[in-house]
């Protein structure tokens, strides 16, 4: 064999094998990651199921998917824009609570106060969260228990018709 096919051969097989690590350790990544992704999935479903633990039982479900972590969620803002605002029970345009809730946190352990869809309230913080952000509003025109936090779906910068009277 010359001495420019041994060379060949050997820039051939340098190659091949550089190859091969590279599908190893590509591969072995990739296990890491999926491996890494699983406790974290696990450690999401494990905080979600301690918040839900901690809930007050008259804490109802969103009919959207919430923030799966809380120690993910952003710090409260003094709100800046328009202050005024409206509850809006609806979601995807169907009426889910006639009541809307509003919590102690964004976790929403508690219900510190309620009002009906439609009803004013003035902006007072604001969240930006992973998936949902919350405000913390109060009702206006209502004494006593008027104020907590509400998921931005449930808020509006439009007035919203009150339900009518029955």
């Amino acid at each position: 064999m010359s001495r420019t096919n041994r060379i060949r051969l050997l820039v051939l097989i340098a190659v091949m094998l550089a190859a091969g690590l590279a599908v190893l350790i590509s591969n072995g990544r990739d296990s890491e990651e999926d491996q890494a992704a699983a406790p974290a999935e696990s450690f999401y479903a494990t905080e979600a199921a301690q918040l839900a633990a901690l809930r007050d039982p008259d804490v109802p479900e969103l009919p959207f998917p919430d923030n799966p972590d809380p120690s993910l969620c952003g710090i409260p803002s003094q709100w800046s824009g328009e202050s005024r605002a409206w509850l809006n029970g609806s979601y995807q345009g169907e009426l889910v609570q006639p009541v809307v809730f509003l919590y102690d946190s964004h976790s929403r352990l508690h219900i510190t106060a309620r009002a009906p869809h439609g009803a004013e309230v003035n902006i007072i913080l604001y969240q930006v969260n992973p998936t949902v952000n919350y405000y913390l509003v109060k009702v206006v025109g209502v004494e006593g228990s008027n104020e907590g936090w509400v998921p931005a779906p449930f808020l509006s910068f439009d007035p919203v018709e009150p339900l009518p009277a029955s």
